[in-house]
C-alpha cells in the first residue's frame, strides 16, 4: 500500500469555461487568449475550451454540461474561468456551480484583477428592514 503522502501529485487536466450574451467571438477569443496565458503562467498545459457563446445564463448550457460531465470522468482538474459570474449571473448559482465542480474534484481557477469576483463568494449579510 502506498502512503498518500508519497503519491505524486496527479497531472493537471486543465479546461476554461466561457459564456458570452449576447454572442461575442471577438470577445470570446480574448478572454481565450488571456485564460490560455493564465494557464501557461501556472504551468498547466493548454487547456480544453467549452464555449457557450451566445447563450444566456439561464437557459441551457451546452457546453457547460460537458465540462461538468468530464469532470465527473476524471477528464479535467482544473477549471479556468474569467469569475464566477461566467456560470451564472446569479450570485447563487454561480456559487453553486463552483462548488459542483469542486465536489467533482476540480479546482477553478478564476482571473486575477478588476473585475473578477473572489473564489469565495461571502453569504450577503441579513439587513434589518426599516419601517
Amino acid at each position: 500500500m502506498i502512503d498518500r503522502h508519497l503519491r505524486p501529485p496527479r497531472p493537471a487536466r486543465p479546461a476554461l469555461y466561457l459564456r458570452c450574451y449576447p454572442a461575442d467571438p471577438a470577445g470570446l477569443e480574448y478572454q481565450r487568449a488571456v485564460l490560455e496565458r493564465l494557464a501557461r503562467q501556472r504551468g498547466l498545459p493548454v487547456p480544453g475550451a467549452f464555449l457557450d457563446d451566445g447563450v444566456r445564463s439561464g437557459d441551457r448550457r451546452p457546453a457547460l454540461e460537458r465540462l461538468l460531465e468530464r469532470a465527473g470522468q476524471g477528464w479535467v482538474n482544473v477549471v479556468l474561468v474569467p469569475g464566477p459570474f461566467v456560470f451564472s449571473l446569479d450570485d447563487r448559482s454561480a456559487r453553486a456551480t463552483v462548488r459542483r465542480l469542486e465536489t467533482l474534484g476540480c479546482t477553478v481557477l478564476e482571473l486575477p484583477g478588476r473585475g473578477a469576483l473572489p473564489h469565495r463568494l461571502p453569504v450577503p449579510a441579513r439587513t434589518a428592514r426599516t419601517a
